[in-house]
């Protein structure tokens, strides 16, 4: 892998990723069928949710390709560009032996932002996170999966996701 030498080029990043977004009741979001479609990826090893207690993986899904320029952006945490269109995110909260505990997605396209806890119990994250692997700066993750919201008065929606990546990640955690 190049980018152990700190070079890389964007075919490290490419990946296909599909999120779909169906929204049948809700009072503040469109309400029909959506998706993303997703080109690339970047991930980081980071502690910056929970007040820095807990490590987490952030898998960031774009549109376009990750080239140098935007690489660089990334990891000074400047993603407002590359975002543009749509992205999704996923973050995979990790334990002490970079097993996940919970999974938490992110779907973003213009007018329409939707965050769910999608994966809480074990079982959940056994059902849809089985194929993971974290080894030497490299995530390997294919994961497909359905989140329906719980019953509500309010909303009724599914978040659904289809992703394969074989992606160097980028250690961010702040000491």
């Amino acid at each position: 892998m190049h980018c152990a030498q700190g070079v890389c080029d964007e075919t490290e990043f490419q990946t296909k990723a599909l999120f779909n977004l169906v929204v049948q009741k809700s009072k503040v979001l469109k309400l029909g069928k959506s998706s993303l479609e997703t080109k690339s990826a970047f991930a980081t090893y980071t502690n910056e949710f929970f007040a820095g207690v807990t490590n987490a993986l952030k898998v960031q899904f774009f549109i376009q390709p990750i080239r140098e320029e935007a690489r660089a952006k990334l990891l000074r945490g400047d993603n407002q560009e590359i975002r543009s269109g749509g992205y999704a995110t996923l973050v995979l909260f990790l334990d002490d032996q970079n097993q996940i505990w919970q999974a938490n997605l992110t779907y973003v396209i213009p007018g329409t932002t939707v965050a769910r806890t999608v994966a809480l119990s074990c079982d959940e994250v056994t059902k849809y996170f089985s194929q993971y692997r974290l080894d030497h700066n490299r995530l390997r993750l294919k994961s497909q999966g359905s989140y329906t919201a719980p019953d509500s008065l309010d909303e009724i929606l599914t978040l659904s996701w289809d992703v394969d990546l074989d992606i160097p990640v980028f250690d961010q955690v702040k000491k």
